[in-house]
């Protein structure tokens, strides 16, 4: 089986998939429109392929107020999509999509994978699935009433279901976190019931770091977006702990090459991932995991992931609700016991469930449609309504803004009456906002 990855790449877990699969002696590869900036994934090797990537690069990097220029890139990469199309559709049995898009993101490209009896895998990462109104990556704000357009956010709201719909309709499996399947009409697969696939680089580098010591407590915050993943918050928490006395040397890296991120995670005592997640353990805490650091997450999916998730699907963290971000960074900072011992579980974790191999492994299930009973997932059984990347405030006026204008029916869950009438009540429950 021919296995093709792609065509975006989401913290290196496209790259690692397939560095997995062809541990596997599968023939996997990916193919990226665009090469990632921090280096994550193969590049490929095939003329064709480095051509598109080329003009991807020079598209993202045009700017909006070169309008002929863009629109002709944006035309330009389209068109050269289509050739790459053709050449993997004549090379590969299955295709694995991450992040929601594909070679052309049309729908007579899946219509024709299907007929030619490919296998279609899509794998989703968050915003690409999640519903925009509970999506602070897509609608941040740091005013309580800064609010997008409702006729905006309606407008998004109903591409990201129609796209979704598309997909339902093609593929063979839809890999889900059940914090982000709102709307999804048929069963997709649990996401942490596969896993996030990694392997780090054995480098000197990062072995030499993980001899630093410090007489300080060096916590470690990577945000690669600081609204989305309450920056502001995190700061003013360790802020206030290093008033209280305790001595923190906070570390705070964005925008660096991967190898950076590696050197620095070696080198501190436990992170501190976001504060707004709907997952435990996202790329950057498992990469921590691999040194054995812990992560401090918070989330309002804390408080309900073991309805959702067998025990031991669970990555090992510190994941709790938002208002206990100050108390579990403490408790990291005086207990190293404690530090130690969540940093052991964690590394124990990825080294045994989110291994290259085993990971790919539970992919190469689904591929050959060996799917045990309890990795499905019913979208109807979803009643997650906080999202992630932004606060509860501030979910409950987005779903409020498009009830009030245009009804529940916006919210596009009408096949889950029973969801649909909970973020309804949701909505209604929106507290006053608080002068600073």
């Amino acid at each position: 089986m021919r296995i093709f990855v792609g065509p975006v790449e989401i913290s290196g877990i496209a790259g690692a998939l397939a560095e997995g699969l062809r541990a596997l002696q599968v023939d996997a590869q990916v193919m990226l429109s665009t090469a990632h900036p921090f280096k994550y994934g193969n590049e490929s090797q095939s003329w064709l392929v480095r051509v598109w990537q080329g003009i991807g690069a020079a598209r993202n990097a045009t700017n909006r107020d070169r309008l002929l220029r863009k629109l002709l890139l944006v035309a330009a990469h389209d068109l050269w999509g289509w050739l790459v199309f053709l050449c993997a559709i004549a090379r590969f049995d299955a295709f694995i999509f991450i992040f929601g898009q594909t070679i052309t993101n049309s729908s007579f490209e899946l219509w024709l994978l299907k007929r030619l009896g490919r296998k279609i895998i899509f794998v989703y990462a968050g915003s690409d699935s999640r519903p925009p109104y509970m999506d602070g990556g897509l609608f941040p704000g740091l005013v309580a009433d800064d609010l997008p357009s409702a006729a905006a956010l309606l407008s998004t709201v109903r591409r990201c279901k129609r796209k979704l719909r598309l997909h339902e309709r093609y593929a063979d499996y839809l890999v889900n976190s059940p914090s982000t399947a709102h709307f999804h009409e048929r069963p997709y697969i649990n996401w942490f019931a596969l896993g996030i696939p990694k392997a780090l680089p054995v480098c000197p580098q990062v072995i030499s770091q993980q001899t630093y010591r410090s007489r300080s407590v060096r916590v470690l915050h990577g945000p690669s977006n600081p609204l989305a993943k309450g920056t502001v918050e995190i700061l003013d928490v360790v802020e206030r702990l290093q008033r209280k006395g305790y001595s923190i040397e906070l570390v705070k890296i964005q925008g660096m090459p991967n190898e950076v991120v590696l050197q620095e995670l070696a080198r501190c005592d436990f992170i501190v991932d976001q504060l707004y997640a709907d997952t435990p353990m996202a790329a950057l805490a498992t990469e921590a995991a691999f040194f054995g650091k812990p992560a401090v997450v918070g989330g309002y999916f804390a408080d309900s992931i073991e309805q959702y998730l067998e025990p031991d699907d669970i990555p090992p963290s510190l994941f709790i609700a938002p208002d206990e971000l100050e108390m579990a960074i403490e408790r990291l900072v005086v207990d190293s016991v404690f530090r130690l011992q969540l940093g052991e579980q964690a590394r124990q974790f990825v080294l045994s469930r989110w291994t290259l191999a085993g990971v790919a492994g539970r992919y190469l299930q689904l591929l050959n449609d060996d799917i045990p009973k309890q990795w499905w997932c019913d979208p109807a059984a979803v009643r997650y309504l906080n999202g992630g990347g932004l606060p509860d405030g501030r979910t409950r006026r987005l779903v409020a803004l498009l009830v009030d204008h245009f009804g529940a029916s916006a919210l596009q869950v009408q096949d889950k009456p029973e969801l649909e009438r909970a973020l309804v009540e949701f909505a209604r429950v929106v507290e006053e906002p608080t002068d600073a």
